[in-house]
């Protein structure tokens, strides 16, 4: 765990320790399953729970169900109840909403007034990896922590070699007389490296899949599995979609074979940047990723072959 990370949580159980822990806390990160991993520190120093373990009677979750991914007002309204009841094994009770974000506004809204006049000893964990697309009111009633994962520490031999071949792309579409010299070679290497992105994708998700189900498939029925796989999909993605854009802009701005001409190349970056970006948010509402990660490789080779 990033020390930065490790120090806010310590934080957070002096906090407890003090009897001065806010009930509502509102978890940020770019990955979802290290925010799961990394507030098990605090639920289980708060329910004094052994080392390791998943299940507690007065532990609670939410998660998002189905191919869409949205928690219910159904179900929201079945968390609440269980809070409202007397505790089985102490005075505390801990309840993780899962992708927060993904709640529909009538769950939401159910589940403000609980945040606003939680039961004695209750603690509401929130998780998301987008904040800004939950309610201001929610927001506004939780201190928010943010939690990430030094990207260098997870990092694959395979994701480093994807990187590499890369920005050996970039490179060659920068210069001119190569690629006048073979007009058809960076659209061969585009497409590979949109084979290898989408199987980088799919490597990694089924490993994380793989690591984090065996601890919560128990707990969670088949439309929630569904939902988790595919948010665990998403997280992959993102951070991957991070790594690119972190490499792009160290390759560009670093490397002296193309810092020659950083004017041109700085306006060049910015574009495949936003070109990313909206990628990204397209995304979010279930555009095919092949489809996608296609039209942002081969929009970046118009704009890195420009004059």
């Amino acid at each position: 765990m990033d020390s930065i990370a490790q120090d806010r949580l310590q934080s957070l159980i002096q906090r407890f320790d003090s009897e001065s822990l806010h009930h509502g806390i509102l978890f940020r990160g770019h990955d979802l399953l290290f925010l799961e991993k990394s507030i098990g520190h605090l639920y289980r120093k708060i329910l004094n729970m052994k080392e390791e373990a998943n299940e507690h009677p007065d532990l609670f979750h939410l998660r998002p169900s189905g191919k869409a991914r949205i928690i219910t007002v159904e179900k929201t309204r079945s968390l609440m109840d269980g809070l409202y009841r007397t505790g089985h094994q102490s005075n505390k009770k801990v309840a993780i909403i899962h992708e927060a974000d993904r709640m529909r506004k009538e769950a939401a809204n159910a589940f403000l007034k609980t945040l606003e006049e939680p039961p004695a000893g209750t603690f509401l964990f929130l998780l998301t990896t987008r904040p800004y697309s939950i309610l201001p009111t929610i927001r506004s009633r939780t201190i928010v922590v943010r939690l990430e994962e030094n990207s260098s520490n997870t990092r694959n031999e395979s994701t480093f070699d994807w990187l590499d071949q890369y920005t050996d792309w970039v490179a060659l579409l920068l210069d001119r007389q190569k690629v006048k010299q073979d007009r058809t070679r960076p659209v061969f290497m585009a497409y590979g490296l949109i084979v290898g992105l989408i199987g980088l994708i799919k490597t990694e998700a089924d490993r994380s899949t793989k690591d984090a189900i065996s601890k919560v498939t128990e707990l969670l029925d088949d439309k929630e599995r569904d939902a988790f796989e595919a948010g665990v999909r998403r997280g992959v993605r993102l951070g991957l979609f991070r790594e690119i854009s972190e490499h792009t802009r160290n390759f560009i701005t670093e490397n002296p074979k193309v810092s020659g001409n950083i004017g041109r190349n700085a306006q060049k970056l910015h574009k495949v940047i936003k070109k990313l970006e909206k990628v990204t948010g397209l995304l979010e509402v279930n555009l095919k990723e092949d489809s996608a990660i296609e039209d942002f490789f081969l929009s970046s080779l118009r704009i890195w072959s420009a004059k």
